[in-house]
């Protein structure tokens, strides 16, 4: 029965967080209030108002003096609630300034705001870790128009991400109530960008757990826990340093490819997209030469993904599109926004 109560208490010290001292000090006051009133009442045959009006001057210390003259029990009780509610009272004072000069209760509403404003997003993306990476992810998907809630443990790297624009939530990423804050439910996508591999392997195990549709990316520094990654329940799991080396490479061997896969997002310039054709695109039942996307769009159709297979394939002129097909195209920014009207 203790050990039932002692855990019970706990987690309500754990709910309330910075407003437990608050509780425990207002309590004892209250009772000090009523033990104080009751006191004058028995001891001086004071009203019970009489008797706190008195508990409230004593502990306010503003001097009234004494409402009734008071017999020398009635001095002991006063003494008894100057000694245990002063003290008490200071301690409350002491700990709502501690609170304010700390800023703590702003950041406990900014943090009441942020979750109140998370909880009204669907479709955003979870990014765990802000660091070289997590930035660049984050910028990306924001360009795109994805909303993205940032977990992140730094809080010096607070006022940076939230000027980005983007939600954040302070704290652990390996914890499931941090997790569950995030809307991890309503969310389409979570990158585990964090630089240590067994982190992100706990993340995306316990991200997959709670979410089965999740679209899950993560980072790898290490060939070897590619595979944990993936077992963990990553659709993807990618090695920074190894595209970063990739890339150098091509940009010393091939620097026209790399300079087009790693392009700048300006309107005039060749982009590679992709597409998901819905049920009531007008593409649907046609062939690539029927569409003729290439003349009406100015794009190029390279390659497609049938919901029955799923590795891309070569287009061909005869090749008929179908509701569910994934297209990759390349054209122009403004040409592919054009396209995806038609999907």
């Amino acid at each position: 029965m203790k050990k039932k109560l002692y855990i019970k208490l706990l987690r309500i010290r754990q709910r309330m967080g910075i407003f437990w001292p608050l509780m425990i000090n207002g309590t004892v006051l209250f009772v000090i209030f009523i033990l104080g009133s009751l006191g004058y009442k028995y001891v001086e045959g004071w009203s019970l108002f009489d008797g706190f009006y008195m508990v409230l001057i004593t502990l306010s210390t503003i001097g009234f003096g004494e409402i009734h003259p008071l017999s020398e029990q009635g001095k002991l009780l006063t003494s008894a609630v100057i000694i245990s509610g002063v003290v008490y009272f200071a301690l409350l004072i002491g700990y709502f300034v501690q609170l304010a000069s700390e800023g703590r209760v702003f950041q406990m509403m900014r943090r009441r705001r942020v979750d109140k404003a998370i909880a009204a997003l669907s479709g955003h993306c979870v990014l765990c870790g802000f660091g070289l990476v997590g930035r660049v992810v984050a910028a990306e998907l924001a360009a795109d128009g994805v909303d993205v809630v940032v977990v992140e443990t730094d809080d010096k790297k607070a006022e940076e991400i939230e000027s980005a624009g983007y939600f954040l939530v302070l704290g652990d990423a390996t914890s499931d109530s941090v997790m569950m804050r995030v809307g991890l439910d309503r969310a389409k996508a979570l990158v585990a960008s964090m630089s240590n591999d067994p982190a992100n392997v706990y993340v995306v195990l316990s991200a997959r757990a709670m979410n089965p549709d999740l679209y899950i990316v993560s980072r790898a520094s290490d060939n070897r826990h590619i595979s944990k990654l993936k077992t963990a329940g990553a659709n993807r799991v990618i090695l920074p340093h190894m595209i970063g080396g990739q890339s150098i490479a091509q940009a010393i061997q091939r620097p026209l490819v790399e300079s087009f896969m790693h392009r700048s997002n300006t309107n005039d310039e060749v982009l590679l997209d992709e597409f998901l054709v819905s049920d009531t695109s007008p593409l649907v039942g046609k062939s690539l030469a029927e569409a003729a996307l290439t003349r009406s769009h100015d794009v190029i159709i390279l390659a497609i993904k049938s919901q029955d297979s799923p590795i891309l394939q070569k287009t061909r002129a005869d090749t008929v599109v179908q509701a569910g097909d994934v297209l990759l195209v390349a054209g122009s920014k403004i040409h592919l926004q054009g396209l995806n009207e038609m999907m």
